[in-house]
């Protein structure tokens, strides 16, 4: 099974950091910074680690909001069981975010019109739902799984 974190960097006027996914005969994607979780991390520990590379030095604020993707069964033919978890942070300073992250090039900042492509993209059903939810303070503190 392979555990994967998404890390939702949120600027302080609520836009989202989305990186280009370059994938082999595919056109970039605008997808969350992620990585995969070591055999001796847990997912939060596994997701300051992502955001660290992402960001380097640059204050930001955790979210206490965790998005959950549980593996689902059974799984399709030729491919693996897959759990993935969503960390929100936040920008603590004021002002335009940087347009570029260290972690992989081009940043994009993205307003909610553009988080429901991420349902597809990164495979997390109703991300946008929690990062709007997160952002206007109805969604309660603590883990939130995320389902179609």
């Amino acid at each position: 099974m392979r555990r994967v974190v998404f890390v939702a960097l949120l600027s302080r006027d609520g836009r989202l950091a989305l990186v280009a996914d370059y994938l082999p005969g595919v056109p970039p994607r605008w997808v969350l910074p992620s990585g995969s979780v070591r055999a001796t991390e847990t997912y939060r520990e596994a997701a300051v680690r992502v955001l660290r590379d992402a960001v380097g030095a640059m204050p930001v604020r955790g979210g206490a909001v965790e998005g959950c993707r549980w593996a689902q069964v059974p799984v399709p033919v030729g491919r693996s069981r897959r759990e993935a978890h969503v960390f929100v942070f936040r920008l603590a300073e004021a002002g335009d975010p940087p347009d570029h992250l260290s972690w992989r090039g081009t940043t994009r900042w993205a307003g909610p019109e553009q988080w429901q492509e991420l349902r597809a993209w990164c495979d997390l059903p109703n991300v946008d739902v929690l990062l709007t939810g997160y952002l206007e303070g109805w969604i309660p503190d603590g883990r939130i799984t995320l389902e179609p």
